[in-house]
């Protein structure tokens, strides 16, 4: 209990003098409302659903309106005084409708919503590791500036022992050497302390740019580092697989390649379109100026015979993609069960890290208080409370990177087991 008060009192030195802290959900919330590649993963989901649409209409009739107007200019004789007219004009509407195609109209469209359905599993793997991204960078600014506060106490606690040391130098019981030594550790402790605060100000600049507001703003975080939530189960890769938006892209876009092979194989199938028209105006041969309403019905037939194998060749080529994209998805499982397995052993192990260094942390707050008591009774060189000293800094350096690289492996499981 004392271990976790006294660690509790220490990380938590920052937290509670800030107004409008923001808490790690907060933090989150605020960089996907402003993230600009979330913002263009959406604009692509939109771009993928209006193709959708527009492939979509070729399954209806298409209508065209059409006019022309001419004006001859020189006379022209077509019989012994019979000049032909001037003017000349029509319009005509006109409806085609295919009828076959090799259904290549419908393979149109089942690329298309693939390519929706591809589109909409890239958003949700952009935001997967910008929210990744989010959570590193929160944490980061945290533990820098728990680092920040133990740099400042340590300068205290050093400034505080060159006080003593002073007195007892002016008193003549030590020697000019012990007042070097402890003056220069002082100094070597403000260098630390000027170099935490610069990392401090550094991540928090990359924290709020992330959100979209001025890099020097004093943003507070809520958040303690100290908190550990319950050890999440152990998943199998199986269920990473059918929840990763990578992975599930990669299953998309095989049927996307299959697709589009037999959207190529079509090309070797005759195509057929009806249609009818109808046009008003005047003749070809406009002698008396009459306009007359014409109706043609027609259908149009397109049966490819010969291209120098070009067609197969294009089969082969989408085929060996299809290949290729099995290889990629073949090679991503490989890859998800590598990075659940390694993301699960740093887990484990950081947790374990976490209890070994805060009893050590509390073994070398004892050591500290036991060697500076006895050194102002005169039993210990001064040497031996620099060291204590440096071994406290020491031991709660490594508590608070302890507590960060278990934030950090715990986003990094998450992410390789099924994203945020």
């Amino acid at each position: 209990m004392k271990n976790i008060l006294w660690i509790g009192l220490l990380l938590c030195l920052s937290a509670g003098s800030r107004a409008q802290s923001l808490t790690l959900q907060q933090y989150r919330q605020r960089v996907l409302d402003y993230n600009q590649e979330i913002k263009q993963s959406q604009e692509a989901v939109n771009a993928a659903v209006y193709a959708l649409k527009s492939v979509k209409t070729g399954f209806f009739p298409k209508v065209d309106i059409t006019g022309s107007y001419s004006y001859q200019i020189e006379n022209v004789t077509f019989m012994p005084d019979t000049d032909l007219k001037h003017d000349n004009y029509s319009a005509e509407a006109g409806l085609v409708q295919n009828i076959y195609a090799g259904s290549a109209v419908r393979k149109q469209y089942e690329a298309a919503r693939l390519q929706e359905a591809i589109a909409r599993l890239g958003e949700e793997y952009t935001v997967d590791n910008i929210l990744y991204a989010a959570d590193v960078n929160y944490w980061t600014v945290v533990a820098n500036r728990n680092l920040y506060d133990i740099a400042d106490r340590f300068v205290n606690i050093v400034s505080e022992l060159f006080d003593v040391v002073g007195k007892r130098f002016t008193e003549g019981a030590i020697s000019k050497t012990d007042v070097l030594m402890v003056q220069s550790r002082l100094k070597e402790a403000e260098v630390q302390l000027n170099t935490s605060a610069t990392n401090y100000r550094t991540s928090l600049q990359t924290l709020n740019i992330m959100m979209g507001i001025a890099a020097d703003t004093d943003t507070g975080l809520a958040d303690s580092i100290q908190h550990i939530s319950a050890l999440p189960l152990r998943q199998e890769v199986d269920v990473a697989l059918k929840k990763r938006p990578d992975y599930l892209m990669a299953e998309q876009d095989i049927e996307l390649a299959r697709v589009q092979t037999r959207l190529m194989k079509a090309s070797y199938l005759p195509n057929l379109a009806v249609g009818i028209k109808e046009k008003w105006g005047t003749t070809l041969i406009n002698i008396d100026g009459d306009k007359r309403f014409s109706t043609i019905a027609f259908a149009n037939l397109n049966i490819p015979v010969f291209y120098w194998g070009k067609r197969r060749q294009d089969v082969r080529v989408s085929e060996v993609q299809e290949q290729m994209k099995e290889l990629e998805r073949s090679k991503l499982s490989d890859q998800i069960s590598l990075e659940l397995n390694n993301a699960w052993v740093n887990l484990t192990e950081s947790l374990k890290k976490v209890a070994i260094v805060s009893s050590s942390l509390d073994i070398a707050h004892d050591n500290l208080v036991l060697n500076t008591f006895s050194y102002n009774e005169g039993k210990l060189p001064v040497i031996d409370v620099l060291s204590a000293q440096v071994t406290w800094l020491q031991a709660y350096t490594n508590v608070v990177s302890a507590y960060y690289q278990y934030k950090v492996a715990l986003a990094e499981y998450e992410r390789a087991l099924s994203g945020f």
